[in-house]
């Protein structure tokens, strides 16, 4: 038997718009973990659904991965994958879409394909009049001013929730501000502005690669901090307080753009997009393109949220009384932020047991913040995750990367919101994401290394540890402009840390 087949498969949980599933399905995985007396289950959400096949990609993917890891002793685990109706723009370089398909749809951009404007359709239906009319202008770039009014106003009926829908409470990964998040600014800033804005994001990128076509690498390099110590001649990061660099220890120390190292969203009065230089309409359009797929990312946020609360944390809660396996919870990207609301709906049990072996965030699209009792800069309030880590009862694990140019620049500048003026943090400190520089705002070890972490003479720092951050930037790291190293996670040595997480579980 071959390795790959000695790996226990048992499919995927689906859910849908709302977080519904079919309670015979999960039932029938509960029966099939049961049956099966594996050690080990690995629960693995990822944000590539675009369609059958590309899900089908990203997933095995991940289970290649793993049966690699794992090796002869396969048969003591498994993996359940989940399905959700989410998508990736297909110029992203994501599993299941061909490197030609891929190339073709980025010489089309700012241009949306039959194919991206279908899975659009397929996880948005809502929304497809909208969508057609942002697709059409992205197609034919029109060059009167009012096109960009028009696109604006497309973009807000897309994002657009009544107040009083559930939904909105899943807009934000913090909780308890005097000004709580709702819709980010980009929503409601001049869109031409904001088109700018992007345009120049992604200038500043494809600045950052060299004439050999790789990535800069001291772009975004963390800088290294003595924990614990608050001499004056101590390198200080740009993106940091001195209170918390001696807490938290790495910070990253020069941005991937100077846009997002400016302090709040206004300078000097003025909107944003202090970029002045003439910009022709085909570097807006570029801009515009952009601010669309942050738009749609924007709005499956907010349904990972719901899908992981309201439906995979009650699936789990019940398949942890269905079956004596460990359970460890994987999550990337968009998947992320899926299995960290899931935590919130474990709590659904009504008990403060723990029950997840483990959780790993592989470049989790979610507030570094997130998991903070407390927010830097802030009077009020704390992460919407601050008090769910008890619920973990092994390692958890954030990886990040310096090189994932999604999360650590297209990121803030879509999450950044309306009438945040505060001086004292930059807009990557405040609004930056957990793949990007890790967990924030909590009292933890320094970082360590993906080769680090592997190291036996490590091993006890994945269970004594609360959280663990792990800096991947030396493989997840590539020059796709917006992306970066934000879908390059596939690798051996993560296969391996996710099999040290496992083995750390059973010696606790």
């Amino acid at each position: 038997m071959s390795q790959q087949n000695a790996f226990h498969d048992f499919g995927a949980l689906h859910f849908g718009r709302r977080a519904e599933f079919d309670q015979a399905e999960v039932q029938a995985v509960h029966e099939a973990v049961q049956d099966s007396g594996i050690r080990d289950l690995y629960v693995l959400v990822h944000g590539a659904h675009n369609d059958e096949a590309v899900a089908e990609a990203a997933d095995d993917a991940f289970r290649g991965m793993l049966a690699e890891a794992w090796g002869d002793d396969a048969a003591t685990v498994g993996c359940l994958t989940v399905g959700w109706p989410s998508l990736c723009f297909r110029d992203e370089g994501i599993p299941g879409v061909a490197e030609h398909e891929t190339k073709r749809e980025r010489e089309a951009c700012p241009g949306i394909s039959e194919a991206m404007s279908d899975d659009l359709v397929r996880h948005l239906p809502d929304s497809a009049s909208p969508l057609a009319e942002i697709a059409e202008l992205l197609n034919g770039r029109p060059p009167h001013e009012g096109a960009f009014d028009d696109l604006g106003s497309a973009l807000r009926r897309l994002a657009e929730t009544p107040l009083q829908d559930p939904l909105t409470e899943f807009a934000a990964d913090t909780e308890g501000e005097v000004m709580p998040q709702t819709d980010p600014l980009m929503l409601f800033e001049d869109t031409k502005t904001m088109c700018r804005e992007f345009a120049g994001a992604l200038g500043d990128l494809n600045g950052a690669v060299d004439a050999n076509g790789s990535a800069d690498e001291k772009a975004g390099e963390p800088a290294r901090h003595e924990a614990g110590t608050g001499d004056s001649d101590s390198p200080v990061s740009r993106a940091g307080t001195l209170p918390e660099i001696r807490v938290a220890g790495h910070r990253p120390a020069t941005p991937l753009s100077d846009r997002v190292s400016r302090t709040g969203t206004v300078a000097a009065g003025g909107p944003v997009g202090q970029d002045r230089r003439h910009q022709d309409a085909a570097e807006l359009w570029c801009g515009a393109h952009e601010l669309f797929r942050q738009v749609v990312r924007h709005v499956l946020r907010r349904r990972a949220g719901v899908v992981g609360q309201a439906g995979l944390g009650p699936c789990l809660a019940a398949l942890v009384d269905a079956s004596e396996a460990r359970i460890h919870l994987v999550g990337h990207g968009l998947g992320g932020r899926v299995v960290g609301f899931a935590l919130r709906g474990l709590e659904t049990r009504g008990s403060d047991s723990v029950m997840l072996a483990s959780l790993t965030l592989l470049q989790a699209e979610m507030s570094h913040f997130v998991f903070a009792d407390s927010l830097p800069q802030q009077v009020s309030g704390h992460g919407a995750l601050w008090s769910q880590r008890r619920l973990v009862n092994g390692p958890l694990i954030c990886t990040f990367s310096h090189l994932d140019t999604h999360l650590g620049v297209m990121y803030p500048l879509s999450s950044q919101m309306i009438g945040d003026s505060a001086e004292s943090a930059t807009m990557s400190r405040k609004w930056g994401a957990l793949g990007f520089d890790g967990i924030q705002g909590i009292d933890g070890p320094p970082n360590t290394t993906l080769d680090d972490s592997l190291d036996d003479a490590e091993e006890q720092n994945l269970n004594e540890m609360p959280y663990t951050n792990v800096d991947a930037s030396s493989l997840f790291r590539s020059d796709d402009v917006p992306m970066g190293g934000h879908h390059h996670v596939v690798h051996s040595e993560v296969g391996r840390l996710l099999r040290k997480v496992a083995e750390s579980c059973a010696e606790k």
